[in-house]
């Protein structure tokens, strides 16, 4: 096995039971998870930390959410386009914090103690910004503001939908994506 393939597997094995334990998981469970000698986690991590980092981060990963900002059909009309980032992103929202939910419940939010080179979201939000440049890059000449501009606007709507509503659901993806699209204002200003 590669010490990639090796890598990965350690953090297959630990992610149901850092779901399960949280953060004070034993390297012992890890290793009969994993099928291997506990001593072997430490040739491939330093510390449990660091492995309990680098499970979250592969969990955290927005893998199905950049899946889905790149299979959005070409040619919808732009409020469809937006309605559908907008839940995408709401989605990503919803599976994060549930994750967070399963591994630290009701604990305090101080985990383990970070690795020296960890990188808490700036990797993820930079994947995430890519993603919705990408998915808006057709529709660059119908914004009146820039992509950036426009991606802080809906990840601020996707954030508020799930973090404002009373059951923390987005409730109507395309009602946001024409207030996005078209203001709050009645007719023309």
């Amino acid at each position: 096995m590669s010490p990639d393939e090796r890598r990965r597997a350690i953090i297959e094995a630990t992610l149901p039971l850092l779901i399960a334990n949280g953060p004070e998981l034993s390297t012992k469970e890890i290793a009969k998870a994993a099928g291997i000698a506990e001593g072997t986690i430490f040739r491939v991590f330093e510390t449990k930390a660091e492995l309990v980092h680098a499970t979250l981060d592969a969990a955290l990963a927005p893998t199905e959410a950049m899946d889905a900002l790149a299979a959005l059909p070409d040619g919808q009309p732009l409020t469809d386009r937006l309605a559908a980032i907008i839940q995408i992103v709401s989605d990503e929202i919803a599976r994060t914090r549930s994750l967070f939910a399963a591994v630290f419940g009701s604990r305090p939010h101080e985990g383990p103690p970070k690795p020296t080179n960890h990188r808490p979201h700036t990797d993820r939000l930079r994947i995430i910004r890519t993603g919705l440049a990408d998915a808006l890059a057709p529709y660059t000449d119908q914004l009146s503001a820039s992509i950036e501009r426009t991606s802080q606007l809906i990840v601020a709507v996707s954030v508020a939908g799930r973090m404002f509503s009373t059951d923390h659901q987005l409730e109507d993806p395309a009602e946001w994506a024409e207030l996005l699209a078209h203001g709050i204002a009645k007719g023309k200003q």
